[in-house]
């Protein structure tokens, strides 16, 4: 299996809707066997998903009602295959914590060939939150064959 890990800051809204979205990709070409999706946070604190992550993901068909946001720690970090940050900011903090992962460890928007951190909608309205599903949907739909090919190779 191919485990990917997405890492935002309190993986309440960016992480987890990510992972809901690639596992989501994942189910749709039949490799939900192949890829594993997870999601962790820099400063997560054992919260649900926002409320206003629930509700996109609700209304694309996806679900967030279980999720609980999870510390990322050095054994997530080893175990998973591609590690997927929302900012730089984030990618920074990963590389002083796992400094050997250099090769799994790219921003979202790097590893889909784009620039720019995938923009926090923490605290926003829901209208930016539907902005960031958006924003990340369309990474993963540009990074999707980077990871079915990588997928392949594991």
């Amino acid at each position: 299996m191919f485990k990917v890990l997405f890492v935002c800051t309190g993986n309440t809204c960016r992480s987890p809707m990510a992972a809901a979205i690639l596992a989501d990709m994942a189910v749709q070409a039949g490799l939900a066997d192949k890829i594993v999706v997870t999601s962790a946070g820099l400063s997560a604190w054992q919260q649900s998903a926002s409320p206003q992550a629930q509700a996109v993901m609700h209304q694309a068909g996806l679900s967030l009602d279980r999720h609980c946001s999870v510390q990322v720690d050095l054994a997530q970090l080893m175990a998973a295959d591609l590690v997927l940050a929302m900012t730089i900011a984030h990618k920074q903090a990963i590389m002083k914590v796992a400094p050997g992962m250099v090769e799994k460890t790219y921003t979202l928007s790097e590893f889909a060939g784009k620039t720019g951190d995938v923009a926090d909608p923490f605290g926003g309205s829901e209208i930016k939150y539907h902005a960031c599903a958006q924003q990340l949907r369309q990474l993963l739909m540009s990074a999707w064959e980077k990871i079915v090919s990588l997928a392949g190779k594991k």
